[in-house]
């Protein structure tokens, strides 16, 4: 929670409230909400959520100072599906068993583990033409 007292007096500034204000909003005395942002307490989440809908910002930027962007690097789960969709179609795949999901409400443990162990079976066979 870096800079997270400068963050409050800054929104409080801008929304040109005084610390007593504030503090008549939460429901405390004005000592409390000045200890916030003078960094000597830390807020519980019920205050913190209250404090983002008073200055109406995000949870991520009051605590953080950032808004929460997901890592564009990682791709999505149906994004991944997609591509194994794709490049099994590439090689002549097309709607092959193992992805219709409808049927896999008949198979036990035993059935999915067999299918794991021959999947790692086939992999390693690969490994070793190349």
């Amino acid at each position: 929670m870096n800079n997270f007292g400068l963050r409050l007096e800054s929104l409080r500034e801008k929304y040109g409230y005084t610390k007593v204000d504030v503090s008549l909003k939460l429901g405390f005395t004005a000592n409390v909400y000045g200890s916030y942002e003078r960094g000597d307490r830390r807020p519980s989440l019920e205050t913190i959520i209250k404090l983002a809908d008073i200055y109406d910002v995000s949870l991520d930027y009051l605590i953080r100072g950032k808004e929460f962007e997901k890592d564009k690097s990682s791709k999505s789960e149906h994004t991944k599906v997609q591509e194994l969709i794709d490049t099994l179609t590439e090689k002549g795949l097309n709607n092959p068993s193992f992805l219709q999901v409808e049927n896999w409400h008949v198979l036990n443990f035993d059935d999915m583990k067999e299918i794991d162990n021959h999947f790692e079976w086939v992999v390693h066979r690969a490994k070793s033409r190349k």
